[in-house]
């Protein structure tokens, strides 16, 4: 049986996605290509992997979850995110990953618990838009200073959540969107 991957977000619009990838084509020009480099600015909740019933092309176990999430996300209303500076992480002695950092307000942290509940996500989830994914320390050191020294302000308003999908296992298959949820508002059709 197939099966694709499906990749849960809140795209960010597009003048955050401008910027962002000015920041991404600037750290290209210093320390080479890295992963993610061409990917659109967004929030990632979660990734999963589900088998496609060959009659519908459908995911088996993750279409009524869908429309249950549906259902629970139109609850939640829509909410206006700040972005405020960078900060990264650190993944062992080797790698780092730089993001634009979130204000992450008593408001915001229960909205987006409300939004992980309605996913069913039960792990900590650190809000943040990547700039460079998981860089060697080296390529990391070449370019925090520049970071450190930007104060990168936006806002935004969170007005639904992206599900996308792509084929399993397949390197050159990008994502494309496979269906919309949106907070506070009726069903979508799609």
């Amino acid at each position: 049986m197939d099966h694709k991957d499906y990749l849960t977000i809140i795209s960010a619009p597009e003048h955050v996605d401008k910027k962002i990838r000015l920041f991404k084509r600037s750290c290209g020009k210093h320390i080479g290509k890295f992963p993610g480099m061409y990917a659109r600015a967004h929030i990632s909740f979660d990734m999963i992997r589900d088998e496609i019933d060959e009659l519908t092309q459908k995911p088996v176990a993750l279409k009524p979850f869908y429309e249950l999430m549906d259902f629970k996300i139109r609850t939640i209303p829509a909410r206006e995110l700040k972005i405020s500076g960078f900060k990264f992480f650190v993944h062992g002695p080797n790698f780092r990953t730089i993001y634009a950092a979130l204000e992450l307000d008593e408001e915001t942290k229960q909205w987006f618990d409300s939004v992980k509940q309605a996913l069913r996500i039960n792990r900590k989830l650190n809000p943040h838009i990547t700039i460079t994914r998981k860089i060697p320390t080296a390529c990391f050191d070449t370019l925090w200073p520049y970071f450190q020294q930007n104060d990168y302000k936006d806002t935004f308003e969170a007005d639904g959540l992206t599900i996308l999908e792509k084929q399993s296992g397949n390197l050159f298959d990008h994502y494309k969107v496979y269906k919309k949820l949106p907070f506070g508002k009726k069903q979508a059709a799609l």
